[in-house]
């Protein structure tokens, strides 16, 4: 997904990744389809931004993505090697297979079929389920192999710097705390490292002996990147940093990330929903709705040629600091209905090369004549 032209390797890949969560019981079960078959790649350095309202899935794929949960379906590849994978569709084509092994078994015996004809299905049955079974443990134990590595390479910024960060820590044991994990026992280094860390971020190294509570809003947020950058990650997942923050202290924190980006090379997921800040800050740019990538490119190419009706109205609501333009702004207002699934399911189709945008066999057609307009 998003493949670029230089054909690097992607630094992290999201295949057809499933997240849904379960509520109630027996008839009442609800199943929440948070993230529903997302699939894109990040590349080395750049940084890639999922956008979306609140609710459609962004902080539960960068969660997934990073393993705080275990991902119903798909898989997770960083840096080449699968850290996660779901199996939750392994185990239903299982009961599946079960399924519709019992009702062919009940048509052979009932046309009279030989002993060695449903012998025969039985054995094809037995041998599939075992392969789907050492699949998936293969999967449960190759993810679990990865997770300190993973660990060092992949760090988050929480969009909350106040719940994030220990309130009975003090700044040097919370940007510490992942050296240790990583088994770095030397205390001068970690002093160094956490000192340095401090000074990388803006802040000085007296703030090393403070509590949480002692700093504001902004300087929180830059414990919480200190701390993500301790163990020198190629990759960081950054959960809306800048939402809980004061307009001025939000470009500083930006500006901080851009400077970190260029100086250490690190690549960036950035989840936001302020589409201003996105269009500064990012390279590509994907849209999500309802759990779904609906439509994915650069960030030139999404605000010049926006396609999927749900990208044109968040574009319509990004306000512009002139009030002339404000009264006569003209919002676009979203109605999922318009779409016509019922027949002509809708894929991730690549329109243009970059360009992804979510629909049907037909509603492509009608992208392609829009562009050409």
């Amino acid at each position: 997904m998003g493949a670029r032209e230089n054909k690097d390797t992607p630094v992290l890949s999201v295949r057809n990744l499933k997240q849904h969560f379960k509520s109630g019981f027996g008839k009442n079960k609800l199943v929440v389809k948070a993230v529903d078959g997302v699939s894109f790649d990040i590349y080395k350095g750049e940084v890639f931004s999922l956008v979306g309202e609140s609710g459609c899935g962004k902080t539960t794929t960068g969660r997934t993505v990073i393993k705080l949960y275990q991902p119903t379906d798909g898989e997770v590849y960083f840096l080449g090697k699968r850290i996660s994978a779901g199996y939750e569709g392994l185990k239903q084509e299982i009961k599946d297979i079960k399924r519709d092994t019992k009702a062919k078994l009940a048509e052979l015996k009932e046309s009279g079929a030989s002993e060695e004809e449903i012998s025969r299905v039985q054995d094809e049955k037995n041998e599939r389920i075992s392969e789907i079974k050492a699949e998936i443990k293969l999967r449960k134990e190759q993810t679990a192999d990865e997770d300190i590595e993973h660990m060092k390479n992949m760090q988050m910024i929480f969009q909350d710097p106040i719940a994030s960060l220990n309130p009975r820590m003090v700044v040097k044991e919370i940007i510490a705390e992942g050296l240790r994990i990583a088994n770095v026992k030397d205390k001068d280094v970690i002093n160094d490292r956490v000192n340095e860390m401090l000074e990388t971020v803006g802040l000085v190294r007296e703030h090393a002996s403070r509590y949480p509570h002692e700093f504001s809003g902004g300087q929180r947020q830059r414990i919480g990147i200190a701390r993500a950058l301790a163990v020198s990650p190629e990759f960081i997942i950054a959960d809306e940093p800048i939402s809980a923050l004061d307009v001025s202290i939000q470009a500083q924190v930006i500006n901080l990330l851009n400077d970190l980006r260029d100086e250490f090379g690190i690549t960036i997921m950035f989840i936001a929903h302020d589409l201003s800040v996105v269009k500064y800050f990012s390279d590509r740019i994907a849209v999500m709705y309802y759990g779904k990538l609906v439509e994915l490119a650069s960030k030139e190419e999404l605000f010049k040629n926006p396609l999927h009706p749900y990208t044109k109205s968040l574009l319509s609501a990004v306000p512009v600091p002139d009030p002339i333009h404000e009264k006569t702004r003209q919002r676009i207002v979203y109605d999922p209905s318009m779409h016509n699934y019922e027949v002509n399911g809708p894929e991730l189709h690549e329109i243009t090369p970059g360009h992804y945008i979510y629909a049907n066999e037909a509603e492509l057609k009608e992208y392609k004549k829009e562009m050409t307009k």
